[in-house]
């Protein structure tokens, strides 16, 4: 099932930075289709962090409240497909495709 355009533009970081901590720093939020370990359809967002965020700085409940932004606003929109939310930085992104 591909992602649904209304699921990206609800995730675009210009819309959901409001909701958003103030840290960790997030530049980029990308979805896609992803399949979980009980072979159900979800989504696999990814939060892109700020190259300079130190991730062993990064406050538990800051964690909470940006996977909580995330997955309300994926609800508001009356979809259940489950969000599995991923922080990364880009470079780890683009250091995975090179392998």
């Amino acid at each position: 099932m591909p992602v649904d355009q209304k699921i990206v533009d609800a995730l675009k970081l210009s819309d959901l930075k409001p909701r958003l901590p103030r840290n960790p720093r997030i530049v980029d939020i990308r979805v896609e289709d992803y399949v979980d370990t009980d072979g159900e359809d979800a989504l696999l967002v990814w939060a892109i962090l700020d190259e300079k965020v130190k991730p062993e700085k990064i406050d538990g409940q800051d964690v909470t409240d940006l996977k909580r932004a995330i997955h309300d606003r994926i609800r508001e929109l009356g979809i259940e497909l489950w969000p599995y939310i991923r922080l990364v930085k880009q470079s780890e992104l683009d250091e995975d495709e090179e392998e």
